[in-house]
């Protein structure tokens, strides 16, 4: 069965991007742990803020 629909959420009206980001780089660091600890979390999440 092929694709049907192709949905584009250039305004952020289905998404909320920046807090999908957010949790996604927050969840990152909880499942990964010590393998993320050279990388500051905040600053991650503080750089994805900005932009």
């Amino acid at each position: 069965m092929g694709i049907k629909a192709v949905l584009f959420d250039l305004d952020g009206t289905l998404l909320n991007r920046d807090e999908s980001v957010k949790f996604f780089i927050e969840s990152q660091y909880e499942r990964l742990g010590m393998t993320l600890n050279h990388s500051k979390r905040k600053l991650c999440v503080s750089f994805h803020s900005t932009r």
